[in-house]
Order: C-alpha cells, then sequence, then structure tokens
C-alpha cells in the first residue's frame, strides 16, 4: 500500500509521515518514506518547471512500486498540487489512499487542486500495470 501525503509547502507532510512512519514500525511493519524535498535533492531534478515537477513525481511513483511490491508501506509526502498529477503516480500502485493536509502556502502562480472525497478514497489496481503511462 502506497500512502501519498499532499499538501502546500509547510503543511506539515513530512511531520505526519515521519510520525505515521514511526507508529507503524512500532507495529513491526515494513515502512519506507519517499520524500518531496530530500527525493528530488536525492536524483538531482532541480528543474522546477511543470515538467521538472512531473518527472520527479513519475519517479518518485516508480520507487514506490517497487518498496509496494516488495511489501512495503510506502509514505509519499510531495506537494503533488494537480489532481491528474497524483492520479498519473497512482496509477502505479496497486492500492493507495490520498492524505491530504491543509495549511501551508506555495511558491507564487501555482494553484493547488483540492482533493476530492473520490480522490482520497483507497484505490485499488489489479492486474498489469502500465510503467510507461504517457502523461
Amino acid at each position: 500500500m502506497v500512502i501519498l501525503i499532499v499538501g502546500k509547502k509547510g503543511s506539515g507532510k513530512s511531520h505526519y509521515a515521519e510520525t505515521l512512519k514511526a507508529e507503524l514500525e512500532k507495529e513491526s511493519y515494513k515502512v519506507a518514506w519517499l520524500d518531496g524535498d530530500k527525493f528530488r535533492a536525492e536524483k538531482g531534478n532541480n528543474d522546477y518547471s511543470d515538467e521538472g515537477r512531473i518527472k520527479n513525481l513519475k519517479d518518485a511513483a516508480k520507487e514506490a512500486a517497487e518498496y509496494e511490491d516488495a511489501g512495503y508501506i510506502v509514505l509519499c509526502s510531495f506537494i503533488a498540487p494537480q489532481k491528474k498529477w497524483r492520479n498519473m503516480m497512482r496509477k502505479y500502485w496497486q492500492v493507495s489512499r490520498v492524505v491530504y493536509l491543509p495549511g501551508g502556502e506555495l511558491w507564487p502562480g501555482t494553484h493547488f487542486q483540492m482533493p476530492s472525497e473520490r480522490e482520497i478514497e483507497t484505490r485499488y489496481n489489479y492486474g498489469f500495470k502500465d510503467y510507461d503511462i504517457e502523461f
């Protein structure tokens, strides 16, 4: 299962993920955490255009899918402001859930599309995973 934790900068995504990771590990779950800022730095992606952001999210989604396939609960804390970007990510995962944290701020000129109730519901993908999803 992948839990995609989204919200604006400063909304508490990393704190929430860190706390949830610790609680799940206390219960003996295998947990992997991909944090947006750390992931971008590790991959050397300094492209903050929409294309660079999409690439970052797609790379994170693929890595999260590998962890999920290995039996981990995966926590992904990313801003992911566009619904279509979040949906693109979720297509890589077998089971996913979106957690939205309110508050925070965005860089100028960016709009955050609030997740709908339907988007926040757990999503199950069965069968073939299309790792060449076009966006």
